[in-house]
């Protein structure tokens, strides 16, 4: 049986258990393999390492020589810290605790024969195999936008040059310029992390003397995370800045235009 990355991207983080028997493969230690070096699967990583004490052989397989995390890409946003602080590299970490990297692209799993077909064709044996591949934008969740508009209308959501792009875009809004987020739907990851962005940028409109920009969040849920706390903050730190229009207002985002940069 064969699995494909499209079907083991669909089951989210799947990990198998790590009480270890004999290995199944021929080598001195059993093996675990981690596909996907986010904060899942690094911290899998380097506490299986870690905890085995040099018993177990562990590979985390990655693509990137880099990761930009998205947890503090706000505080990027808003001008509390660099790019570069929030960008970091799998060499320090795989050394202290013990791991191997292979920077390549998992592109299926044979589970029969325990192995991960990377993209070059080689194949790497597992005892045990980790799945943390994250999670993914839905390109068509906003009708007339999709990932060949994402260099017009940004959204930053995947950490990295989407961050730069954002910031680069941020900094040029004029004095009485407008910007509008439409936030998500629920489930989605960080629920406070739109309106947290919300924040940071009308802070950094502030910061520079721009406070006749304007913030609107379209937002098709009638409430969201911590909202009083956020719209009491927006009414005392930044007043007239930042406007939210939730559904019943709106009647629901129709359609984007990346061309005339409209909604």
């Amino acid at each position: 049986m064969t699995m494909n990355r499209r079907d083991f991207l669909a089951t989210g983080s799947a990990v198998a258990t790590l009480a270890l028997a004999a290995p199944a493969l021929a080598q001195a230690k059993p093996r675990v393999v981690v596909v996907g070096g986010g904060p899942g699967g690094v911290t899998a990583a380097k506490y299986i390492a870690k905890d085995s004490q040099g018993g177990i052989d562990v590979v985390l397989v990655e693509p990137q020589r880099q990761f930009t995390t998205c947890f503090h890409s706000n505080l990027y946003l808003g001008g509390y810290r660099s790019f570069e602080s929030i960008t970091h590299g799998y060499d320090k970490v795989s050394a202290a605790h013990g791991f191997r990297m292979n920077h390549q692209m998992a592109s299926r799993v044979d589970r029969e024969k325990k192995e991960v077909l990377l993209a070059d064709g080689s194949r790497l044996g597992y005892d045990r195999l980790v799945i943390s591949p994250g999670i993914d934008l839905k390109y068509d969740s906003v009708p007339g936008w999709g990932r060949e508009h994402e260099e017009t209308m940004p959204h930053a959501w995947r950490a990295g040059p989407q961050t730069q792009l954002l910031k680069a875009r941020l900094d040029a809004v004029p004095d009485g310029g407008v910007i509008v987020m439409i936030a998500p739907p629920n489930p989605y990851r960080c629920p406070p992390g739109p309106y947290e962005r919300v924040s940071m940028m009308a802070h950094a409109l502030k910061a520079s003397g721009r406070r006749r920009a304007k913030i609107i969040v379209l937002d098709p849920k009638e409430s969201f995370s911590k909202q009083g706390l956020f719209q009491e903050g927006w009414e005392k730190h930044y007043p007239g800045m930042v406007e939210w229009i939730g559904p019943k207002v709106h009647d629901g985002i129709k359609s984007v235009d990346p061309k005339t940069n409209t909604v």
